[in-house]
């Protein structure tokens, strides 16, 4: 399957990077998508659509290794599978508990000190909202990239992201 997406890659170093990516993160990809689906079949079509979201993308990964680039992989992985479940059965419940204790674990990419409002404002944030400002100005991905890697038009990505930004607005001008 590797040799799949690497003939979908022009350069030699863009092959390098993600045969690391696909080595690296291969099993977590599973994982994550483990704790979204049941099913094999599933769980494969998500990380499958994951791995060609990240082709997509894979000039853009500075350090394949990194926290950043982990965190990346991760959330493609989750909103796949919430796509696949939306898809299937129409609607996805999100668990908020799950999401909260990860948020205070520190596995969150803006996580930081809890007096750090602006980080407390994104964490306060609905899901959708969080990850586009995390995509955009974390990551550094242009609207359109951001469009591709979840598979949405450019139009759609661009409202949620001012809806991300207009809803963090208005969660820091509440704290004042």
């Amino acid at each position: 399957m590797l040799q799949l997406y690497l003939s979908l890659l022009d350069t030699q170093a863009e092959k390098d990077k993600f045969i690391t990516l696909y080595e690296s993160y291969r099993d977590l990809m599973f994982y994550v998508a483990g704790c979204y689906l049941s099913s094999d079949a599933d769980k494969e079509i998500a990380v499958d659509g994951a791995l060609h979201a990240l082709l997509g993308v894979v000039n853009s990964i500075d350090d394949p290794s990194s926290a950043k680039t982990k965190n990346l992989v991760c959330l493609i992985v989750k909103r796949k599978c919430i796509d696949l479940l939306r898809r299937k059965s129409g609607t996805v419940e999100e668990d908020w508990e799950a999401i909260a204790e990860q948020a205070a674990s520190g596995t969150d990419p803006v996580q930081g000190s809890s007096e750090n409002s602006l980080t407390d404002a994104i964490l306060s944030m609905s899901e959708t909202g969080r990850e586009f400002l995390i995509l955009r100005y974390y990551h550094g991905y242009t609207t359109a990239e951001i469009a591709g890697l979840l598979g949405i038009g450019r139009d759609a990505a661009r409202k949620r992201l001012e809806r991300a930004k207009a809803e963090l607005k208005g969660i820091l001008e509440a704290d004042r």
